[in-house]
C-alpha cells in the first residue's frame, strides 16, 4: 500500500515529483517480466545502451518521468495502457532473425490487450486461424503450438527459421482473438512484377493508396530497398518493389483497424519498417481514421561504439523521429545474405 501511494504521487504532477521522487527508490513500480529482461540485459550486455527504453517523442515525456522514470520503462508502460484505454493501435517492431525480440514481447502480457495482430500470418491464413481459435474456445492446451501451425501452414510460410514459439505460445496463453495481418503471397508477388496496375482502382482509394508519401518518403524507400538488396539491383528497377511495400503497410493497417473495429483496441507484431510513422502502418491509419491512437515502438540492436541513442532513432526526411519508442537489445548473430549473393554471384 505504502508503494502504491508512492507511485501515485509521482504520477500527480511535476511538483510533485520534484518534491517527492528526486531519489530513485522512492519512485517504486511493479517491475513485471519485461523489465526484468531489460535489467538482465544491462547486467549481461557489454554496451550502455543495452536495455534502455528511450524516448524519440519529446511530447511523449511525461512530467513523472523526469524524476520518476526508471530508464524510461515507466513512461512507455503509461503510453501503451493508455494507448489501449482509448481504443487504439500499439506497433510493436522487431528485427526479425534477433530471438531475443520475440522473447522480449512473449513477456507482454496479450491478456491486457483486446486483441493482436501478426505480420507473419497471411490473409489467405486467416479463415484456418479462425476457426483453428474458435474450435480451441481459446483454451490453451500442451499441443496447441503444434495445431496452430498445423492449421496455418507455418512450416512453409517463409517464417519457420526464426524464433517465434515464445510469441506464439505467448499469443494462445492470452486468450485473446488474433488476426492474420498481412496480404497472401501470390498478391504480394503479383504486385512486386506489376505495381500499382495490379490493384483495381476503388481497392487502392479504399487502402489511401492512390495518396502519395511524397518525393522524399518515395527516395527513402526505393534506398532502402536497394540496400536489403545489396545494392544489386539498380533503383529505377525497384519501383514495383516500393510499390509492394507500400501495398503490405496499407493491408497490415487494414487488419489493425479491422481488429480495433471488433475488439475495440489492438496490439501489432511486424517488422520495425512497417511500424514507421513517416510511410507505415501508421501513416495508413491516419490516412484512413486520424482520431485513432498509435503507439510506434522499436527493438533495435546496439552497435559498438555508437552509444548516443538519438544516433539511433529513425527518422523521416524533415529529420522529425519517425518512431515513438526505441528499445535498444543486446545483438543477435545474423547471417551475411550480401556476401552468401556474391559468391552465388
Amino acid at each position: 500500500m505504502r508503494a502504491l501511494k508512492r507511485l501515485s504521487a509521482c504520477l500527480a504532477s511535476a511538483a510533485l515529483a520534484a518534491a517527492i521522487c528526486t531519489p530513485a527508490s522512492a519512485c517504486e513500480f511493479e517491475r513485471g517480466p519485461i523489465y526484468k529482461l531489460l535489467e538482465e540485459w544491462t547486467k549481461t550486455c557489454n554496451h550502455p545502451l543495452c536495455g534502455r527504453v528511450h524516448i524519440a517523442q519529446s511530447g511523449r515525456l511525461k512530467d513523472h518521468a523526469k524524476d520518476c522514470d526508471a530508464n524510461g520503462w515507466m513512461s512507455l508502460r503509461e503510453d501503451v495502457r493508455a494507448t489501449v484505454v482509448s481504443g487504439g493501435a500499439v506497433l510493436f517492431g522487431e528485427r526479425h532473425d534477433n530471438p531475443l525480440h520475440h522473447e522480449l514481447r512473449s513477456r507482454l502480457g496479450f491478456s491486457s490487450y483486446a486483441s493482436a495482430v501478426f505480420e507473419q500470418i497471411p490473409a489467405d491464413k486467416a479463415p484456418a486461424l479462425d476457426a483453428f481459435l474458435t474450435s480451441t474456445n481459446y483454451n490453451y492446451k500442451s499441443d496447441s503450438l503444434e495445431k496452430l501451425k498445423a492449421a496455418i501452414d507455418w512450416d512453409k510460410s517463409g517464417w519457420q527459421d526464426y524464433a517465434y514459439d515464445p510469441l506464439l505460445i505467448a499469443a494462445l496463453k492470452g486468450q485473446v482473438p488474433f488476426y492474420a495481418g498481412d496480404a497472401d503471397r501470390n498478391t504480394i508477388r503479383k504486385v512486386s512484377k506489376e505495381g500499382a496496375s495490379a490493384l483495381p482502382g476503388d481497392e487502392k482509394a479504399r487502402l489511401k493508396l492512390d495518396v502519395p508519401l511524397g518525393d522524399k518518403a518515395d527516395a527513402a524507400v526505393l534506398d532502402q530497398l536497394f540496400e536489403s538488396h545489396c545494392k544489386h539491383m539498380p533503383r529505377e528497377q525497384l519501383g514495383s518493389m516500393a510499390f509492394a511495400q507500400r501495398y503490405r503497410d496499407a493491408v497490415l493497417a487494414d487488419a489493425v483497424l479491422k481488429a480495433i473495429e471488433k475488439r475495440g483496441s489492438t496490439l501489432l507484431i511486424a517488422g520495425n519498417e512497417h511500424v514507421r510513422e513517416d510511410r507505415g502502418v501508421p501513416w495508413y491509419i491516419h490516412q484512413r481514421a486520424p482520431e485513432k491512437k498509435t503507439l510506434s515502438i522499436m527493438m533495435l540492436e546496439v552497435e559498438d561504439g555508437k552509444t548516443d541513442p538519438e544516433a539511433y532513432v529513425p527518422r523521416d526526411p524533415e529529420g522529425k523521429p519517425a518512431v515513438d519508442y526505441v528499445i535498444f537489445t543486446p545483438r543477435a548473430e545474423h547471417k551475411d545474405y550480401c556476401a552468401e549473393m556474391k559468391k552465388k554471384g
